[in-house]
This record gives C-alpha cells, structure tokens and sequence, in this order.
C-alpha cells in the first residue's frame, strides 16, 4: 500500500505559488487480470506438453472425454493478497520505503518554508530593497521548482518499485502453480474475484486454503534459509 506524497512545497510569497499535490500510485489492479492470462497461457502449454508424451494406455473416445470432463479448479486472488505472507511483507517493505521518501521530501520542504518567511518578514518590513526583492524571489522560485522535480522523482521512483514487487509477486505464484500441477495434473486452474468473467463456481473446486497454506510454508523456509540483515 503506498501513501501520497501530496504534502504542499510552500506557501504563497508574492509570486512564488505553491505547488499542487501528485499523488502516488496504489497496488495495481492490474495484477489480477495478469495472474489470469499467465495461468490460462501457462496451462494451455502444459495440456500441449502432456498430450506430445508418449502414452501406454489407449486413447479415450470423445464420449469417453466428454464424460469425464476436465480437470478444472480455482484460487481467490483476494484471498492469496491477503493471507500470503510474502504480499504481507512487501507492502511493510513499500510502506518504509514510501515513509522514507516523505521524510526525505519534507526536511527539504522545511527548509525552503524557513526562507519564504525569512522573506516575507524583510519584504513587510522594507528591510531590503526592489532589486533584492526580485532576486531573493527568483531564487525562491527556482528553489520551488527543484521541490517538484524531486517530488516527482521519488513518486517515480515508488512507481517502479511497486511494480517490480508485483512482478515478484506473480512469479513466485506463478512458479510455485507450475511444481503443484505436475502432481495435481489441472487442465487449467482460473482465478476467482469478485465480479470478474467468473460468476459461479462450484466450493469443491476451490484450491485456494490449500494453495495459500503450501506458499506460506515455502516463503516461511526460503525467509530462514535467507534472512534480510
């Protein structure tokens, strides 16, 4: 989750204008929609592979397929964003890393703050003069813009680090979906969320708990065998 760095640069001064806020992107929904289209991509090419193995037994007659059916199951995405610890740890990681950039942008806004009053208080009180006034205003302005250049770095910044989490995140999903059907043998394994293209789906076939619990076993090893300084 990735707050909002949306704090002002400065107050009015003459002709130095605050700055209007720019707001960070949140986790993306985005992300769904691509587990979908990996999962449907990935399972068409596993159905290939198995179907150009060799065979023993004869093939099955159409009714004999029709009969039996696919292979079919689902997993709630909601759910593995909420319970797969890994998720957990890359939003507190994001969250820090957002916090830092605020922090950092604000000291600096702070500072600049400091100078628009201390001009403010020699411009009311005729302590300096037109020509100084100017230059002590262009300054400031320069000043100003450099805040929301660096203000919309870091924004930019926070951008790709949370998209780099998301594809992390898809991949160790993804990877771990690929070592579980070859035991499992699905034809295909959907994603389930609330109104999306999948309206109703039989309780039986959901393998979300199952899934969730075997990622949170495998991230809590992989943690111990390499933890973070």
């Amino acid at each position: 989750m990735m707050n909002e760095l949306n704090e002002p640069i400065a107050g009015e001064s003459g002709n130095v204008e605050s700055t209007k806020p720019v707001k960070t992107k949140t986790i993306q929904p985005w992300l769904n929609i691509f587990f979908l289209i990996c999962l449907v991509v990935l399972f068409v090419l596993q159905f290939m592979a198995n179907k150009s193995q060799p065979n023993s037994k004869p093939s099955a007659t159409s009714s004999e397929l029709i009969n039996q059916g696919p292979r079919i199951a689902f997993i709630n995405s909601d759910s593995i964003m909420v319970g797969y610890e890994l998720v957990n740890d890359m939003r507190k990681s994001l969250e820090s890393s957002t916090k830092r950039k605020e922090n950092e942008l604000k000291a600096q806004q702070k500072a600049f703050e400091g100078k628009v009053d201390v001009y403010k208080q020699k411009l009311n009180s005729n302590a300096i003069s037109v020509e100084i006034a100017q230059i002590t205003e262009q300054q400031l302005m320069k000043e100003q813009q450099r805040l929301v250049d660096l203000r919309d770095q870091l924004t930019e910044a926070l951008s790709r680090e949370e998209y780099q989490l998301n594809v992390e995140l898809l991949e160790h999903v993804t990877d771990f979906l690929v070592r579980y059907n070859e035991e499992k043998k699905y034809d295909a394994i959907f994603n389930f969320k609330q109104g999306t293209t999948l309206f109703i789906a039989n309780d039986a076939l959901d393998i979300t708990l199952e899934v969730l619990g075997m990622l949170n076993q495998e991230y809590r090893i992989m943690k111990k065998r390499n933890p973070k300084p």
